[in-house]
């Protein structure tokens, strides 16, 4: 059995095939720089971009793997959350895609597929149940997990993702799009504490949006004085990394004290930032920490087509070709 799996649900038009856990070909186009003049993805240039590469990049993707479209066994497509111009292109093509073959459809969870990046490839996956978090652009959420179509969602963001903060924090600093990669590397660990920044924390709903606008308020302080010199710089975005980075590992352990679950999968575009995936290590002793590997962390179709894969061959799932595109998950 062979599936393909389709993401377009932001800037990334991905398509890729697996068989069981197994990624046989991955092909990603991204149309990021496009946007980074705008300081954040623009849908409708998304939309189109989406439009102009998904048949090539699906061409690519089977080529790659050296089979057929006929040895498909099914078509599995992010159907939600995400940019909804976005979604629909991938969501139709697949459909399309599945009813000119005559395969099944199956329509996957975005966040769920960030879930399943951690199985591909793994030579021991998570067990179930575990705790799932999925740090992203668009989204910061905390899930229990008994299986994959047994869900649950515990907590999370209850304003801004964590990822739509660094963002939003590197575009008033004039750092560039997108933020976090930018931050990160900036981060300096020596100077960490210099400034006493705060994220909003209640059990396992955490808030954002306080620390981000800290950061435009001290911004403003700088520039008011005469500017920021790059010290400045560096001693802001680090203070602003520990709290967010120290903020997800606090609200984590609440998580697992209250689940008596002692795994945790991530997921996400987030994941990628090195600190966090330092911190999340040192915490060996209270869970265990599954990462994906740094090419799955961001959106791709790799956990798109293994969750289809897994929903189709050991759940029997199949989706109606009548199901839509949804902008919220």
């Amino acid at each position: 059995m062979y599936v393909l799996g389709i993401e377009t649900s932001c800037d990334e038009t991905s398509c890729g095939v697996v068989r069981g856990r197994h990624l046989c070909s991955l092909v990603t186009r991204s149309s990021l720089p496009a946007h980074r003049q705008f300081g954040g993805v623009v849908p409708e240039i998304a939309t189109r971009a989406h439009v102009r590469v998904i048949d090539r990049v699906c061409a690519a993707a089977i080529e790659d793997w050296g089979g057929s479209l006929n040895q498909l066994s099914a078509i599995a497509a992010t159907v939600r959350p995400g940019l909804i111009g976005s979604l629909v292109v991938g969501v139709n093509f697949a459909k399309a895609l599945a009813l000119a073959l005559r395969k099944p459809f199956i329509g996957v969870n975005h966040l769920h597929a960030h879930l399943f990046a951690p199985f591909i490839n793994a030579p021991e996956p998570p067990e179930f149940p575990f705790l799932g978090i999925v740090v992203s652009g668009g989204h910061t959420d905390i899930y229990r997990v008994d299986d994959f179509d047994r869900i649950q969602l515990l907590g999370g963001t209850v304003d801004d993702a964590c990822g739509e903060v660094y963002d939003k924090v590197a575009r008033t600093f004039g750092l560039g799009y997108p933020g976090g990669p930018v931050i990160d590397r900036l981060f300096d660990p020596a100077e960490k504490n210099a400034f006493q920044f705060k994220c909003g924390r209640s059990g396992l709903e955490v808030s954002f949006s306080g620390i981000k606008t800290a950061l435009v308020y001290a911004h403003r302080e700088y520039a008011d004085r005469g500017g920021l010199d790059q010290k400045t710089v560096v001693r802001l975005m680090s203070s602003f990394q520990e709290s967010l980075v120290s903020t997800l590992v606090e609200v984590l352990r609440e998580a697992v004290r209250r689940s008596g679950l002692s795994t945790v999968v991530c997921g996400g575009g987030v994941t990628a930032n090195r600190y966090l995936r330092t911190r999340l290590k040192e915490c060996a002793s209270e869970f265990k920490a599954v990462l994906p590997p740094m090419e799955y962390t961001a959106d791709n179709a790799a956990g798109v087509a293994g969750l289809g894969f897994y929903l189709y061959n050991e759940k029997n799932y199949v989706s109606p070709l009548s199901l839509e595109a949804e902008s919220r998950g």
